[in-house]
């Protein structure tokens, strides 16, 4: 059996959107889209202020993770397991 090998990612630029997905560029310039909607559905305080939009929007980067400023946070490496790929734009070559 393969092990499966274990990386650590971290991100460098977040970007949220009215849709609750994140786009976020990782230290690899590799770019992830994710859904935060099924994680709305959660019970819990720290999710209640996420569930308006404004408020989504604030997220910030502390240390490369995700994070709002009631200090709820997600792991980078859920999100680049579980984000969709985005298709980037490449620049042409100078």
């Amino acid at each position: 059996m393969e092990q499966q090998k274990w990386e650590i990612h971290t991100i460098k630029k977040v970007i949220a959107n009215s849709k609750y997905e994140l786009k976020c560029t990782f230290e690899n310039d590799v770019v992830k889209i994710f859904d935060f909607k099924p994680l709305l559905k959660k019970k819990g305080s720290m999710l209640e202020p996420l569930r308006s939009v404004d408020y989504f929007k604030k997220v910030f980067l502390e240390m490369g993770v995700p994070t709002w400023p009631n200090g709820y946070d997600i792991c980078a490496d859920v999100i680049y397991m579980q984000g969709k790929a985005s298709k980037q734009l490449k620049k042409p070559a100078a």
